[in-house]
């Protein structure tokens, strides 16, 4: 047989397969060796040819030496550990999901007396079931479900296709904190220490604007300061519109908003009507071709707030800044990871929401549904 192929048998040696009298045996000459003068390589040539099997890894062979001669027996030491019950808690396991599916994995292993690393994997392997951490919506009243749907069936019947659709120009500010403040503080004493920390007032922070098609991210525009009318309408002058005519996007593209107060000032809406005549949507717009007004507290139809923002974040708060410049320059990074690929599936989520909307009379559509 090659070597090669001994090799591995020799590696695949099973000890339960040898008797007490080879064990014994081994032992003996590992023992004499250094009366014999043998080699372990040696002993174990002579091994397989007394007893016609493949030799064992010298580890072994020293563990029954010093077994037999000091514990004098070379049996197989009881193995330990304790006895599974991921299976035996299967059905009490699934039981406690039904009744309270919102109970912790630390509570449900108390009550049941599984182990939690042991119930975490029983809920993983044998119930195939995993944690889905709640989304947080803005509450609906009956009337901002009713404008909802209005607004979301308003706009399937304007942007009916594709080509259409690639049109509509969604936007949205956001701010960016120098230290998210979300972290998590922890503070470990014997004795309730009644600790409490005070959160900065207006702590230092970045304003984005940021406006998106199914083809094109506008890039970002950052800003110090809060956004008010006039910020907004010099936003749209200076930044905005100059973009969107380099790209010979002005005279076709629909810009959406949504109802903030500097959004709705009748200064912001001259720009609009001047700018996108009869091509804007929002509170306020105009009735030619028809009006198609944002609905209230509707965050997730548009395509920064359900997706951008999100891979934004994630990106931009791996550290915290020590200038709003050092957090400019991050954020401006973070969009330049955005692929043509990512901007369709982005837009494609935000008109398959816009579509459930109306399918579901305004309520709010969560991501299970959305698929």
């Amino acid at each position: 047989m090659p070597q090669s192929q001994n090799l591995v048998v020799f590696r695949m040696a099973d000890t339960s397969s040898y008797s007490i009298e080879e064990r014994l045996v081994a032992s003996v000459w590992v023992h004499e060796i250094q009366h014999t003068g043998q080699t372990m390589s040696q002993v174990m040539a002579a091994f397989r040819e007394r007893f016609n099997k493949a030799p064992l890894r010298r580890v072994i062979l020293l563990d029954w030496e010093k077994r037999a001669f000091a514990l004098g027996s070379v049996k197989d030491r009881p193995r330990s550990g304790r006895k599974t019950t991921r299976l035996e808690a299967y059905a009490a396991g699934a039981a406690s999901i039904e009744h309270s599916p919102l109970k912790s994995t630390r509570k449900r292993s108390s009550e049941l007396g599984v182990p939690r690393s042991t119930m975490r994997n029983h809920m993983k392997k044998d119930l195939n079931v995993r944690p889905y951490r709640p989304t947080f919506v803005n509450e609906l009243s009956d009337g901002d479900m009713d404008r909802r749907y209005e607004s979301c069936r308003a706009l399937l019947d304007t942007f009916s296709n594709a080509v259409s659709r690639s049109k509509v120009l969604f936007s949205d500010e956001c701010a960016i904190y120098h230290s998210p403040r979300d972290r998590n503080v922890v503070f470990w004493s014997k004795e309730n220490p009644n600790f409490t920390q005070e959160l900065e007032h207006n702590p230092p922070h970045v304003m984005i604007w940021a406006g998106m098609t199914s083809d094109y991210l506008i890039e970002p525009y950052t800003s110090d300061g809060p956004v008010n009318a006039a910020s907004y309408s010099a936003m749209l002058e200076t930044w905005l519109i100059p973009q969107l005519r380099d790209r010979e996007l002005l005279d076709d593209a629909w810009l959406q908003h949504d109802g903030a107060p500097a959004h709705f000032d009748f200064s912001v809406r001259d720009v609009l009507n001047e700018r996108f005549p009869g091509r804007w949507i929002g509170r306020g717009s105009p009735t030619s071709p028809a009006p198609l007004p944002w609905p209230p507290r509707s965050p997730d139809l548009t395509t920064p707030d359900n997706s951008l923002w999100g891979i934004i974040m994630g990106r931009v708060a791996a550290r915290r800044y020590n200038s709003n410049e050092d957090l400019r320059r991050t954020v401006e990074d973070a969009f330049r990871t955005i692929t043509p690929k990512m901007l369709r599936r982005m837009s494609q989520r935000t008109w398959r929401r816009i579509r459930l909307c109306v399918q579901h009379q305004g309520a709010h559509t969560a991501d299970s549904l959305d698929m």
